[in-house]
């Protein structure tokens, strides 16, 4: 008669279970801990966007947080036929650089600065002209065709960073 002990026996059974049972959880443990940390980063994300109002004697140039968090604004560039003016915004360009090539067109402004904490639900009219027809249509025609744009590089308050450039453009996520 042959005795051999068997290989699954109840001990064994019951161990592997437990085993299996244990890391079944923590997979769903950390899995749950990731979805959590996409959805805080979430309820925190800020959404900057450059929208542009014209009507025929007024035309505004507006950067919003349409997001649920802050934005810290990291670097702020401006582009003009292709060629970049880096560290200006629109207001700083409009007087150190377009000065140069228009000296007619003159301009309310509000500066975006770089380190600026940009808060949820802000908007800043950061160019306008009013009650000039002839100032509205120059403004429009340089934002229509692309000739002049604006570009921010943003952050979360986890890190991320996003960067818009142009007008009604959605912003890109840049990769660390």
């Amino acid at each position: 008669m042959n005795l051999k002990p068997k290989f699954w026996n109840s001990d064994k059974i019951v161990s592997i279970s437990a085993i299996l049972i244990s890391l079944t959880t923590m997979a769903i443990y950390l899995y749950q801990t990731h979805l959590m940390k996409k959805q805080q980063n979430a309820a925190v994300m800020p959404y900057i966007r450059v929208m542009y109002s014209f009507d025929h004697d007024r035309f505004e140039v507006l950067v919003l947080n349409e997001g649920l968090g802050p934005a810290f604004i990291d670097e702020v560039n401006t582009y003009y036929m292709g060629k970049k003016y880096e560290h200006q915004d629109l207001p700083d360009f409009f007087q150190n650089e377009y000065t140069k090539i228009d000296s007619t067109l003159s301009l309310n402004y509000s500066n975006i600065s770089e380190d600026m904490l940009f808060t949820a639900g802000k908007t800043l009219w950061v160019v306008s002209t009013k009650n000039s027809e002839e100032k509205a249509q120059k403004l429009y025609d340089l934002f229509l065709n692309n000739k002049i744009e604006m570009e921010i590089t943003f952050s979360s308050i986890y890190g991320e960073k996003w960067k818009v450039r142009g007008v009604s453009k959605r912003p890109e996520k840049i990769s660390d």
